[in-house]
Formats: structure tokens, sequence, C-alpha cells
């Protein structure tokens, strides 16, 4: 264990050692849920921020939702059909209320898309409805979408939380909302935003907790009453607060070192699994020396990402090869990439780039943000590719400077994470030749014409089995064109209480199993 690590813990106990941290009796029902950033609106039509998402998903519902393979499921639609390529047709869950105890109606699911596809209105959804030719309600009950061409990805944008038509009409009004959800909004200040269950029209939800057994919550035992989400910016005062009995639950946001602590504490619980968020290195393939398939295939089999995971991340990341998880149902199985610093330094020497006298062949420059995590990491790189002859020089920046110049292609090298990647239309996103920045996400300016093809046949395709054929050539070019060096998915930890248990962590670090946890109304032992 590092001075570094040495220093954190010993801090944390010095201040468990202070007056006034002895354990609090706790208000039965009341779940406590650290949060690093605070949610920025629970209006569903601007919510594009990890904390809004997570945190609405507790007031609002969809026509829509995505199961654990990203399967489109019913939320408030009943069914639906696709009368012809250009028409859908979707029947709505019948008795079902708003918190404020009005009846969801066809005409409030028109009135929340047709919001979003409004230019005056701004939503910064409205790229994902733009095949929408026009929403009708037929009746009290239907909603009939037209596209005005076909649109392969539109059930997975179909999650859009539905207000009622009258506030969906309106400005966003970000700390105020009324949704169909499980909860309802009670209140929200500077530190934190707090939920009470709405079960007073609706009949719970599969996956939300069960109803409290009494009025009061005096004996309360499972499924949270009220949920108050707290701003609690930094790590180590987060966890000390769930040692404390001040808070539940945290999720994410922690650093490697303090992961070995958290598991040496035997009243936390800690649970991990791999996520969907994707990291990577990014590469500019039209750089003169990136250019050569060659040498992008010598950085990548120069990695040891064992070695970086174990040293970085407590081991806890699984290897990628691709931006989808496996468990995706559009993704198919690729080989491993492997480590081989011998390969590696023969490629580049058939490249045309021999070791100098100085032991170096070229500079790269490798671009990241001043986060101490992403140096590491940067710096970790930085000395796999020096042992084959390669110099990197890492440039380091404020978050809004890198990705000002990541998102126009001005870099050589740097390392990102696509994050929350739902549909494999995001594939079209990031390699489609069309999509060089500054209007798309293919910052390397990568150009195939066979994958430009692919992807626009899985956009239009008819059967989900059609797209997984296509997206699996698309998978497979990608890695052959090393179009990004993967990395791996980072994990979920979540760190739970006493208090708490039920819950488990989901692959896209949703926080909907926090509706199914218990709570004991035991306080901490001193």
């Amino acid at each position: 264990m590092g001075k570094t690590h040495l220093k954190v813990i010993a801090a944390l106990l010095c201040l468990l050692s202070l007056p006034g941290c002895q354990p609090r009796q706790q208000q039965p029902g009341l779940l406590r849920v650290g949060m690093a950033q605070m949610p920025i609106t629970l209006d569903p039509r601007y919510a594009t921020d990890a904390a809004s998402a997570r945190v609405q998903e507790f007031v609002h519902r969809g026509l829509i939702r995505l199961d654990a393979h990203f399967n489109a499921v019913g939320d408030l639609a009943a069914s639906w059909q696709q009368d012809s390529p250009l028409e859908w047709r979707f029947r709505l869950k019948s008795g079902i209320h708003f918190s404020n105890g009005a009846l969801l109606q066809a005409d409030d699911v028109v009135a929340t898309m047709k919001a979003v596809l409004n230019p005056k209105l701004a939503s910064p959804l409205a790229a994902g409805f733009a095949a929408i030719a026009s929403v009708t309600a037929p009746n009290s009950h239907e909603v009939v979408i037209r596209l005005k061409k076909p649109d392969a990805s539109l059930l997975t944008h179909l999650n859009l939380g539905i207000l009622p038509a009258s506030m969906a009409s309106a400005p966003q009004r970000a700390h105020h909302t009324i949704g169909c959800g499980p909860y309802r909004l009670q209140s929200w200040n500077d530190s934190a935003l707090t939920l009470s269950r709405a079960d007073d029209f609706n009949t719970v939800q599969p996956g939300a907790a069960q109803p409290a057994t009494t009025q009061t919550g005096a004996t309360q035992t499972s499924g949270p009453v009220r949920i108050r989400f707290i701003s609690v910016k930094d790590p180590v005062t987060r966890i000390l607060k769930l040692q404390r009995g001040e808070l539940d639950f945290v999720q994410n946001d922690l650093p490697p070192h303090l992961l070995s602590y958290i598991r040496a504490q035997p009243q936390l619980r800690m649970q991990t699994r791999p996520s969907t968020t994707f990291t990577y290195i990014g590469l500019n393939m039209q750089d003169r020396i990136l250019k050569d398939l060659r040498v992008r295939r010598a950085l990548a089999l120069a990695l040891d990402r064992n070695k970086l995971k174990k040293a970085l991340y407590a081991d806890l990341p699984e290897l990628a090869e691709t931006v989808l998880t496996p468990d995706h149902w559009a993704s198919s199985p690729l080989p491993r990439a492997p480590f081989d610093p011998t390969a590696a330094a023969k490629l580049l020497d058939d490249a045309g780039f021999p070791r100098r006298a100085d032991g170096m062949r070229f500079t790269i420059t490798y671009r990241t943000s001043t986060d101490p995590t992403r140096l590491r990491i940067a710096t970790a790189i930085a000395a796999m590719w020096q042992r084959i002859g390669v110099n990197t020089a890492i440039e380091s920046l404020e978050w809004g400077g890198f990705y000002a110049r990541i998102k126009r292609g001005d870099f050589q090298l740097f390392s990102l994470a696509w994050v929350g990647i739902n549909d494999p239309d995001i594939y079209r996103w990031i390699l489609h030749s069309s999509m060089w920045p500054p209007k798309g996400a293919n910052r390397g300016r990568y150009a195939n014409a066979d994958v430009d093809s692919w992807l626009e046949r899985a956009a239009t395709a008819d059967t989900q089995a059609e797209r997984k054929q296509l997206y699996a050539n698309i998978e497979k070019q990608m890695q052959r064109d090393m179009v990004y060096i993967p990395l791996w998915y980072d994990p979920v930890i979540a760190v739970s209480g006493p208090r708490l248990s039920g819950f488990k962590p989901a692959a896209n670090g949703s926080l909907r199993g926090l509706m199914q946890a218990t709570l004991s109304p035991k306080k901490m032992a001193r």
C-alpha cells in the first residue's frame, strides 16, 4: 500500500474519532443516497446528465423501457404494432395516473413528444426523434407515430418520460415536475432532493417496492417510503457518512485507492459489476503517423490491459473489445486483443519507424483531462509505449478545454469513455464517414465504404436479426481497422450501509433497484 493510500485511511480514522461522530437514530422508511453531482433537471424533455437520468427514473415512465439485454419492453404501452415501415401504433395500459391524480391519456403522450420536437422549446433530445413526421391520438388509449423514413432505433428512444399535456407544452421548470412513476417530487433545495411514494393512485409496478406497512412508517421494514438524494461531492466524506449512519447508499465516483479501505469495513457492503461505460483510446486516422494501420495495431499490442486494470482499478473492470457490452442483443463475440510487445516492435519496424540512436522511433501527443485517475492511466500507458520506442508527450487540460478539442478532432491520441450506451446506432454516430466533426462524433475521421453501407442498412432494417448481422460486420471491421484501442468496461461500484439490503447494481448504473431494497429500522451499532 502506497503512502497516499495510508494518508487517506489515516484521515478517515482521524475524522471518525472526532466528537459528534456517533450514529444517529434514523427516520423509518427514509433512504439516504449520497450523490457526487446532483441532478440538473427532472424534466424528461431536458435531462441528459447522468444524475438527472438516474433520479428521474423514480418519477417518470415512458412508453417503452429497456430490459437487461437492451430489448424494448412495454412500460406505459400495453402493446404496439408496426402497421407499415412508416407507421407505429401503441396501446396504453389502463388505469395509470400521474402523481397529481390525473389519469394518463394518449394526449399526454402526444403532447410530450411534440414538445421534444418543438424547436422553440429546444429539447436536447430532439435529434433522437428526427425521423418522426407526426404523433396523433385516435382515441384516449392509442398513440400513432408516423415517420418520414424508417427508423430501426425508434423504440429505444421511447423511454422518454411522459408529462401531463398541460406541463409538456410549457417551458422547462427544472425543479418542478409531475410524473406517473412510483415516486413524486416532495422537495428540492441546494443540498438535497427528496422523493416520496406515489402509490395513492397506481398499483405498484414490477420492480418497485411494496407499500409501507403503516401510514406513519413506524413499522416500515421494506421498500423506502421516501428517498433523499444528498449532495456530497467529496468521495472520502461520502464513505465517512456511510460509516456514521448519515447515508445509506452511494454508487460510483469513488477513487480506486479507497476500495480496499471500504472492503475492510465490516458495516459496509460493496458490490461491483461491469458497466456499459466503455473506456478507450481515440486515434486520429488522418494523422501522418497514425494513419498507418500497422502503427495503430502496434500501439494496441504494446498495452498490458490486465496490468493496467489491476494497478489502477483494483482489477474490477472487464476488458472490452468494442463499444457494446457482450450481453447487448446487438453485440457479437470478438477475439481478445493480445499483449505482445515483440510483435508490436516488428510492426513499427515494418511501417518504416526503426529505433533511433536514443532508442525512440517517434513522438506522439496524448491528450487527457486533469482528472487524477485519467492522468494515471495516461502515465502508465506512456511507460508501456516507451518500451517499444514510442515517446509519448502527455498534455492534460481542464475538462472544458480538453473536451472542446476532442469534439472538433484536434488530437493525435486521447482517452475518454462512452457512457450509458443503449442503442447500437451509436456506431453510425462514431463511424460513418458523414459524421466527421463538427457534424458527428467520428472524431478520428474514419472512412470505410463497406461500414457506411452496413450502418445505413442497419438504421432501416426490418428485423432485429438483420440488424444484429449488420452490426456484427461493423464490429469486426472496426476491430480490424483499429478505429479505437479498446480498454475496458468501467465497473459499477455500489456501497451500502447496514440499514440497506436487497439492492443489485445494474450494468447501466440505474438506481431503480433501490425501489426493491429493504430498509432495516435498526440504527448502527456503536
